[in-house]
């Protein structure tokens, strides 16, 4: 049988007269309809649906040949295998046309074709017809239906199938409770998850897909601790883990934060030489972000070249985040030439990113290139890039105020300013600390100033207020210390001299009224801002500095085993995670330490916003050459001369005047 799959699979086969042939041979089998029936199976595992239907007509033509319902399952199962669920009930009209009667192998191949293909509410409607027609589901049809659930993403379905399942006295099998759990996971319900993975563990004991499904859910949910005991529970278990198990382990820990255990799984998989994916490197390079570990993440982009592993636009985006949370806008430029190589297409994300890495060293003439670009190569942007080019050129007030003028035309700024009979707000919590500036200082000059020269309106309006947004909001905008839109808000305020009112909420500023209309009266129906003052007060507390580089490690390519324990610190009570940090990197692994690297020091120009191709082009190595190796990178700067500042004496801003 497979002679006859193979020829009829060839380039030139002449489909009609091999089966003609292969029917000589063994007339018998083929008017009993079983050899048609293999032929058609084996063409499903092939996936070779247009080899099926050749068949499929060669039975129409060929006498004494019937069609059964073995020969319509057989082709409903190779639709199912190519997910097109339309051919698989368009069979299954063609049966009831022709008067051949469904069993449930007709009904679970059809349901199975349809969650393939993404269509839950066609493989439901099937599941019950089945019922209707004196059918009993098998666990098959009813896998089939909540996996349809799944890629659907209703849980709640899901679960109401396998409650009916239940019900109907269908034993769930391993394969149902980790249909289940994914559907949990792609619901977003780690939760529900977990009580499924009990429910597992009572009757089946621990399974490795199962318990794979369950730390991806609980890794959604940020739920790094919970994702790390199902780990050790598994691996103590005696179970194989699998690289799933790995990769989601990894994923769970990278957004917890937890980067180097993330990292010590990573060295585990390739110490123990797993099948690493594309996968398992996404999750490692975010992990070398969430750590500022730029030195690994291009070690790791080597390992792929290396291992012939194709790098692809979420591969590139997780590392051109590195290089931004880096501050290393100069590797993020050669990374886009690297894609440029490997026939990579940027995407919105990826520029982002570089944008985002122009704004944190200060090259802002670069950001806007890369802007404009976008225009150019057809990436449609996004509010976050607006926010991100806010970022890289507030210091050049016309400009930034042209581009944001542009956000509020796309729609993006759109609600910025609310201007209400009893209120006047300015909601700055959705934008960027570039973003806020500009906004601020258009919302005074353009918004609130003409506004107040109306005493009429002016009357009704109690209140005057600035959404800042304050504690999860802000921690991505944190670069260094208390940086918070508040605090920049405040002080810009401040070099404004408009006075703000004493109140208990932390994410709103409350504006003196009274006092502002005194302020634009005595500048003759204007607010002034001392934006050299404010500019200066920036650059003294530091808010515009590049951050302290972390220190870089480069682990061994070869991999290393870990203990398991050794990123826990003993407290009163007992045991805490440590949250980040390089304290105790490598606790008690017996496998050789990564190498520390110490950067070599040198002097590049000194820069005031305008010698960005210089900086680029300083002495750098081109990682953009897939021939060099990471590890010769030059990666030494020194960050107050590469800003072009020296110390400077401490400035105070004016004195903030504040009301009760």
């Amino acid at each position: 049988m497979e002679d006859v799959v193979d020829r009829l699979c060839s380039p030139r086969a002449n489909v009609f007269e091999e089966l003609d042939r292969a029917r000589q041979s063994s007339p018998e089998s083929f008017t009993s309809g079983r050899t048609v029936t293999a032929i058609l199976s084996q063409l499903g595992r092939r996936r070779q649906m247009s080899v099926a239907m050749q068949v499929w007509r060669w039975m129409e033509s060929a006498q004494g040949i019937t069609r059964n319902v073995y020969h319509y399952n057989a082709l409903i199962n190779v639709c199912e295998k190519i997910r097109d669920w339309k051919m698989a009930l368009d069979l299954m009209r063609q049966m009831d046309d022709e008067r051949i009667p469904k069993n449930e192998i007709t009904y679970s191949s059809a349901i199975s074709a349809c969650e393939k293909g993404g269509n839950w509410r066609t493989a439901l409607d099937l599941l019950k017809t089945m019922k209707d027609k004196g059918i009993m589901p098998t666990a098959i049809a009813y896998n089939a239906a909540i996996s349809a659930c799944e890629k659907g993403l209703n849980p709640s379905k899901a679960l109401e199938i396998f409650d009916e399942m239940k019900r109907e006295g269908v034993r769930p099998t391993v394969v149902t409770f980790s249909a289940l759990i994914s559907a949990c996971e792609k619901g977003q319900q780690w939760k529900l998850a977990l009580q499924v993975l009990e429910e597992m563990k009572a009757t089946f004991g621990p399974n490795v897909i199962a318990y794979s499904a369950a730390i991806s859910a609980l890794s959604k949910g940020q739920q790094w601790e919970k994702a790390w005991e199902l780990f050790c529970e598994i691996e103590q278990s005696g179970e194989k883990l699998s690289v799933v198990t790995y990769n989601a382990t990894m994923t769970a820990l990278e957004k917890g934060l937890q980067w180097e255990r993330a990292l010590d799984l990573f060295d585990e998989m390739k110490y123990k030489n797993m099948a690493v994916t594309v996968v398992s490197y996404g999750s490692a390079i975010s992990a070398c972000e969430k750590g500022y570990q730029w030195r690994q993440c291009l070690e790791y982009l080597d390992e792929m070249t290396e291992r012939k592993i194709s790098k692809n636009v979420i591969i590139f985006g997780a590392a051109m985040s590195c290089m931004e949370k880096s501050h290393r806008a100069d590797i993020a430029f050669q990374l886009m030439e690297r894609m440029k190589l490997e026939r990579v297409r940027p995407n919105v994300h990826i520029y982002n990113s570089v944008i985002s890495a122009c704004a944190r060293c200060k090259l802002w003439k670069k950001g806007f290139e890369l802007f404009k670009e976008m225009d150019e190569v057809g990436v449609k942007r996004d509010v976050v890039t607006y926010n991100a080019v806010l970022d890289a050129v507030c210091s050049q007030v016309d400009l930034a105020e042209d581009i944001f003028h542009e956000g509020i035309e796309r729609g993006f700024y759109a609600k910025v300013s609310r201007l209400g009979t009893q209120w006047l707000e300015l909601d700055l919590h959705f934008l960027s600390l570039g973003g806020g500036e500009t906004a601020l200082r258009w919302w005074f000059e353009k918004c609130l100033v003409p506004y107040l020269g109306d005493s009429k309106e002016l009357a009704s309006v109690k209140s005057i207020d600035i959404v800042t947004g304050y504690g999860k909001t802000r921690a991505r905008g944190a670069r260094r210390g208390d940086d918070s839109m508040r605090k920049r808000v405040r002080a810009m305020l401040s070099f404004m001299n408009v006075t703000e009112l004493d109140q208990p909420n932390m994410g709103r500023i409350h504006i003196d009224k009274q006092a502002l209309l005194k302020e634009v009266e005595r500048n003759g129906g204007k607010i002034v801002f001392d934006a050299q003052g404010y500019e200066q007060y920036k650059l003294q507390e530091g808010l515009d500095e590049p951050y302290n580089e972390a220190p870089q490690f480069v682990r061994p390519r070869g991999g290393a085993m870990h203990e398991r324990n050794e990123r826990d610190v003993q407290q009163e009570g007992g045991s805490r995670p440590v949250n980040g940090g390089h304290g105790g990197y490598y606790g008690n692994s017996q496998q050789p330490r990564p190498e520390r690297l110490e950067p070599n020091r040198f002097e590049p120009p000194q820069r005031h916003g305008g010698g960005d191709e210089q900086y680029i082009n300083n002495g750098r190595q081109n990682y953009s050459d897939p021939s060099y190796p990471a590890q010769n990178y030059d990666d030494g700067r020194n960050h107050d001369e590469w800003q072009g500042r020296g110390p400077n004496p401490r400035f105070e801003p004016p004195a903030r005047q504040m009301h009760s």
